[in-house]
């Protein structure tokens, strides 16, 4: 019974890293889109590299409205 308690309390563990491995990536993205992709774009912007921070944005803008759409959401 021990032996069984102990391979259960293991399995518990690795299935609950993996699911903070799984949150913590979801997190990172979120944050990541939300102030990473608008603070590159203003610092491309400010840098004078507008040839490239227009298609960034386009490109940001139709992931952000399409995304959901192909993910099936």
């Amino acid at each position: 019974m021990v032996t069984l308690f102990v391979i259960g309390i293991l399995v518990f563990a690795v299935k609950l890293i993996h699911f903070a491995v799984k949150a913590a990536w979801g997190i990172t993205k979120g944050v990541l889109f939300v102030i990473g992709i608008p603070a590159l774009l203003i610092v491309l912007f400010v840098a004078g590299v507008v040839s490239l921070a227009v298609p960034m944005l386009i490109l940001a803008l139709l992931g952000a409205f399409l995304w959901p759409v192909l993910k099936g959401v």
